[in-house]
């Protein structure tokens, strides 16, 4: 669907995963980096809950960030960037299951800003369930090297 104007997209994201320490912080990892479409996953874990014990909001909001994000990142040429100028989240249903996956799609990538949809299920012996939706808005920037 989308051609990478940076044919070596998915090294330069997993280089710029190191950085990502909230991510990793919270056990969330990358398990397909396409152009366009990003999915990752996680054991669902005491430290993700809420008082209900359920996924935590902001835990949702996070994975989804993520997903997005590095969607749009997978588009992007060497020397630029995104970062998020707009999330919006439906949470449909409450989330506890053994695995939490997150799946972030490019809907269109123009050359200030970047549209993307994303989507996190809850996953019990093989069978998911759709907890929440969004779309975000995703600014393009100049990357900034250390």
């Amino acid at each position: 669907m989308f051609n990478p104007r940076n044919p070596n997209f998915k090294d330069t994201i997993t280089e710029k995963l190191k950085g990502q320490h909230f991510m990793h912080l919270m056990g969330f990892n990358l398990t397909s980096i396409e152009c366009g479409r990003v999915v990752g996953q996680m054991p669902f874990e005491t430290k993700h809950m809420q008082q209900f014990g359920y996924l935590h909001g902001g835990a949702t909001a996070t994975i989804l960030d993520i997903t997005m994000g590095f969607a749009a990142y997978s588009l992007m040429p060497i020397g630029k960037g995104v970062v998020t100028a707009n999330i919006s989240i439906d949470y449909f249903h409450p989330g506890k299951g053994d695995k939490i996956i997150a799946i972030g799609t490019v809907e269109k990538s123009g050359a200030k800003m970047v549209f993307t949809s994303g989507k996190v299920y809850v996953e019990t012996k093989g069978e998911r369930q759709l907890i929440a939706s969004a779309r975000s808005v995703m600014a393009v920037v100049n990357s900034v090297e250390k």
